[in-house]
């Protein structure tokens, strides 16, 4: 467990911190969010042995990394508390954070006061005040330490929670959600932390390093390493439903361009956009979410215009093709194929209508998906001029 801790948890943080650098210039909440992030990475780094031993032999004081740790601590549940109360939006916003901002430099203050005149120094490492929990001094510094950490968890879980019924539903939710639940367990771990060493006391082993063993379980292990990945996920969520919908929208305009294309140099009176390559699509950033809605109306256009184009007086049995989906794409199939032979659209099959389609835009863009999965492009090779399919 110590070993995933150790090396997986500050891997994990300033993954995040490289990830959301460019929010570190955007709005307010965003720049908070991300500070949260590089000042628990911080604090998260001097477990590994050997950034500890580094950080001791620059600085010549034997257990740095602890006072490193508990700083870096503060600073992060401030920043995070920052950017609760930015998305949360309350009023008296910015004496809140000045008030925060001094409460946050008065607590620094005081834990480095307190571990530069109160506690002992005799072990070197985090784990040296392990053998004396039952210090007066160390005690204090302990309790200055947990009260700003467990005040801040309890007020950035109340408002997380107070802010999900202003997040619309969803993954964006789900993401506030996690960071009020990795909160939460800040919580629960300051007040398990606190039994465990009131239960145990003082440590009375030492190790092969003179040190003391650390005063500590896998819960006391667990529960911090919860807190990381909940903020990581709660972070994540949201960008990940961005990514995943811009996946599913390139690959359904994969799906709609041959038959768009076919449709635009048939039908070139009606606008359906500029001719692009199938694999140049693949290259436009942004949201294509309206690329996709306009492609789809856009088909829908020219369908309805070759369907003027169509005898009105005879509509065919579509025979075989029962499924409507099927029976318009082989029919869009026939009609570009006739306009390049400048004849008239082929007649109707009796299965399609002018209500052919979906009845809202999702509806009517899962439609055109099933249709184009089944139409056949001009060009492909799978059909001779002798062997057109008939729609009789």
């Amino acid at each position: 467990m110590r070993p995933l801790f150790e090396w997986l948890m500050p891997l994990l943080a300033w993954s995040v911190v490289i990830w959301r650098a460019p929010s570190a210039f955007g709005t307010r909440a965003s720049r908070a969010l991300w500070s949260t992030f590089v000042a628990g990475a911080f604090g998260l780094s001097t477990r590994p042995p050997w950034i500890a031993t580094f950080l001791e032999n620059v600085t010549g004081i034997g257990d740095i990394t602890l006072l490193i740790k508990h700083l870096a601590g503060v600073a992060a549940a401030s920043f995070l508390l920052d950017y609760v109360h930015a998305i949360h939006k309350r009023p008296g916003q910015e004496r809140s954070a000045r008030l925060r901002l001094f409460a946050t430099g008065v607590s620094m203050a005081v834990l480095t006061a307190l571990f530069v005149v109160v506690l002992p120094h005799d072990y070197a490492g985090a784990y040296g005040i392990d053998a004396h929990y039952g210090h007066p001094g160390v005690r204090l510094y302990l309790g200055v330490f947990y009260a700003v950490y467990a005040v801040a968890s309890a007020q950035a879980t109340l408002l997380f929670w107070t802010s999900r019924r202003t997040v619309p539903s969803g993954l964006l939710r789900a993401g506030v959600t996690c960071l009020g639940a990795a909160t939460a367990n800040g919580i629960l771990y300051t007040v398990y932390r606190i039994y465990f060493v009131l239960r145990h006391g003082d440590s009375t082993l030492l190790d092969a390093e003179g040190n003391p063993v650390p005063l500590t379980d896998p819960i006391c292990e667990l529960l911090p390493a919860v807190s990381v990945v909940l903020l990581v996920l709660g972070v994540s969520v949201p960008p990940t439903h961005s990514l995943v919908r811009y996946m599913r929208d390139q690959y359904a305009l994969w799906r709609l361009h041959p038959l768009w294309s076919d449709l635009v140099t048939t039908v070139p009176h009606v606008v359906l956009g500029t001719l692009t390559s199938r694999v140049r699509d693949l290259f436009t950033l942004g949201d294509r979410s309206l690329d996709v809605a306009h492609r789809v109306f856009a088909i829908r256009d020219a369908a309805l215009a070759l369907r003027d184009d169509t005898p009105t007086a005879d509509v065919q049995d579509a025979g075989k093709f029962e499924d409507p989906a099927r029976t318009e794409a082989r029919w869009m199939r026939l009609a570009v194929e006739h306009r390049a032979a400048g004849l008239p659209a082929p007649a109707l099959p009796a299965v399609l209508d002018r209500t052919t389609g979906g009845r809202t835009p999702q509806e009517e863009v899962s439609w055109m998906l099933k249709v184009a999965a089944v139409y056949q492009p001009l060009g492909d090779g799978t059909t001779s001029r002798a062997h057109r399919p008939s729609m009789r």
